[in-house]
């Protein structure tokens, strides 16, 4: 529920603002489609007795799995870079001394032509509102770059 998430109350309402909607007290269970999200399948959950942290812990409560439609589902999952010259298989693509990808933040473009990042892989562990922002920036980059690579083609045709 709200009052028991680990996150912030700021980082919700951010959130929130963005237009994420969140089902509280439920866990995602399978997703569902066609080439593509089309449903999530997720059960209720009801938070048990306190552990010896304080913390209660969640328990998927009974026969009370639900659907819910969806055309995309982000995994905001917090983590610190690895190598990512080497897990890209790419040792030109420049990094900060973070460990972060290093991107032109207007275009989220990388110093290589047509490779372009968002969200906790260009500003490390982040909220996930900010990767939201990035991707959609980036979706936007891509777009143009895109469209300029298709006007180039067709002057050489």
């Amino acid at each position: 529920d709200k009052e028991n998430m680990p996150g912030s109350a700021r980082e919700v309402a951010n959130a929130e603002e963005e237009g994420v909607e969140f089902v509280w007290l439920s866990s995602p269970k399978e997703f569902l489609g066609k080439n593509k999200i089309e449903n999530l399948v997720v059960d209720k959950i009801k938070l048990g007795e306190p552990d010896d942290s304080g913390r209660r812990k969640p328990e998927i409560q009974e026969k009370s799995e639900f659907i819910i439609k969806a055309d995309m589902v982000i995994k905001a999952l917090g983590f610190d870079p690895e190598n990512l010259p080497k897990l890209f298989n790419s040792k030109d693509l420049q990094i900060t001394r973070w460990g972060t990808l290093k991107t032109d933040f207007d275009t989220m473009e990388t110093n290589l032509p047509g490779v372009f990042a968002a969200g906790d892989i260009v500003r490390g562990a982040s909220l996930v509102v900010w990767a939201i922002k990035d991707g959609r920036d980036a979706a936007t980059s891509i777009k143009k770059f895109l469209e300029n690579k298709e006007t180039e083609r067709a002057k050489v045709a």
